[in-house]
């Protein structure tokens, strides 16, 4: 089972309007000289991966060029191997965009081995143009699917030696220097390199050469390892943009709590996790942590993916966070000292008290979390964050100190002279003090202008004019 060009179908499907253009995709800074072209659209003729940027734009100089997202494709390639799970037990990962599945077993299932291959086939989007090639053994579908000319189904046939001959070398998984020699000494396609001999090729590049010599005659004996069929456990939280690690960790903690509290994995050792932070405009950054002894509480999930991000942040904002658990055992926890579980009965108490207020207070919640993710910060609902106490709960974790929109008439300085309450007008009588700052360099600049002022009752209430929308909000503190 082979997906052609997986980057370039990603892209294809996040840029519709460049499908019939030619689009490169480097791996690195394209403005970087010696960056690679690692995927191309059709349109980009001539171009062949691994050429450098230089190379790829002189048969194309108007070319877009785009930077490769490989956290995005692998996300799209194990999409496509947990949907080829679904057909079969026995799927094997090889490289990004190359999977391996025994056929046997599922012709009963699927009326033959044509029916099995439409089921793999039909299990996958059509936007990835799927290839399969058909052998008894990993090489030669390999081969049949990479040299298929368009989505479909391909078969090595009964005598594979005769149809690997005609194809080229480069095909071969061997280094690219053995490739070169190869080529050097006129060796171009498979069925030459099958009628030299094997000890000559062993002699001359060791063990690759002789497993070349093998890959040309048509003898692969490696197997297919299958992966484990699991069903991970993702929880996914939406957070206010934010430029604090101290708000990414307790978007992780409210995502962690939320996946051991699942069924499925509550009193479960997960092997590894992975986290996932997106943000509109920004590329996703990847996280993944591979617990040295599996872990079944998200306290100590939570002390090692913050030592691990505490050492190496993203860089960039985040304003959605994925989580995912996986490699379950088949272990249950041991509960190890009753401190811990008295916490957890007293957690318990409080979420069941949460619980029973909910319906008097319309549905929302009435007990939550509060986090300072930043006291020191100027802007006032960056300081402290708010989350549900109840780990089932899907809310987003939000400001605390969220400012309220408020009409207000300026005078010639542009400074409040009255505001609206309810209905009313009411007269500033005086401003007690005024600050102002612009945070321009945050992902999203932040300026404005404040006023701590007298509304004429003697209370002294905080305004500020945002300077990026215009407006008037009232602050809370």
């Amino acid at each position: 089972m082979l997906a052609t060009h997986l980057r370039a179908k990603v892209e294809m499907s996040r840029h519709r309007r460049l499908e019939d253009s030619p689009v490169l995709i480097v791996d690195g800074d394209p403005s970087a000289a010696r960056t690679l072209v690692v995927d191309y659209f059709p349109a980009a003729a001539g171009v062949k991966e691994g050429m450098t940027l230089e190379e790829a734009m002189s048969h194309h100089a108007g070319a877009v060029v785009l930077d490769a997202d490989e956290p995005c494709y692998r996300r799209a390639f194990r999409r496509m191997v947990a949907d080829l799970q679904q057909v079969s037990d026995r799927v094997e990962a090889a490289d990004l965009g190359t999977a391996y599945v025994r056929l046997d077993g599922l012709e009963g299932l699927y009326g033959g081995e044509a029916g099995a291959v439409s089921a793999l086939m039909g299990a996958l989007p059509a936007f990835l143009g799927p290839r399969v090639g058909v052998a008894d053994t990993k090489f030669p579908a390999f081969v049949a699917a990479r040299t298929r000319r368009g989505p479909g189904a391909c078969g090595a046939g009964d005598d594979v030696s005769a149809f690997l001959a005609p194809h080229s070398i480069d095909l071969l998984p061997v280094s690219a220097a053995i490739k070169g020699d190869l080529h050097r000494f006129g060796l171009h396609t498979m069925g030459a390199v099958a009628s030299v001999s094997g000890h000559l090729l062993s002699d001359r590049f060791g063990l690759e050469g002789l497993r070349a010599w093998s890959l040309c005659n048509g003898i692969d004996d490696s197997p297919v390892v299958p992966m484990p069929c699991e069903e991970p456990v993702v929880e996914h939280i939406s957070m206010a943009l934010h430029p604090s690690l101290e708000a990414l960790l307790m978007a992780v903690d409210t995502v962690l709590l939320r996946a051991f509290a699942r069924p499925e994995a509550k009193d479960r050792l997960a092997g590894s996790a992975h986290l996932l932070c997106e943000a509109s405009g920004w590329p996703a950054w990847e996280h993944s942590v591979r617990f040295k002894q599996p872990v079944g509480a998200w306290e100590r999930a939570s002390e090692l993916i913050r030592h691990r991000l505490e050492a190496d942040p993203p860089r960039r904002p985040v304003e959605e966070v994925t989580l995912t658990l996986s490699d379950f055992t088949g272990e249950s926890v041991a509960q190890l000292t009753l401190l811990k579980d008295a916490r957890r009965d007293r957690l318990g108490r409080l979420v069941e008290a949460d619980r029973r207020l909910r319906p008097l207070m319309r549905g929302d919640h009435a007990l939550y979390r509060i986090a300072g993710v930043a006291p020191w910060h100027p802007v006032p609902e960056m300081r402290f964050l708010q989350m549900p106490l109840d780990p089932s709960a899907q809310d987003t974790i939000r400001p605390l100190l969220t400012p309220r929109p408020v009409d207000v008439r300026e005078n010639s300085n542009g400074e409040p002279r009255s505001l609206r309450a309810g209905r009313r007008w009411k007269k500033v009588a005086r401003i007690d003090d005024r600050w102002t700052f612009d945070l321009w360099w945050l992902p999203k600049p932040v300026a404005r202008s404040y006023y701590r002022v007298d509304p004429g009752d003697g209370r002294l209430i905080t305004l500020f004019r945002d300077r990026t929308d215009h407006r008037w909000y009232r602050q809370s503190a």
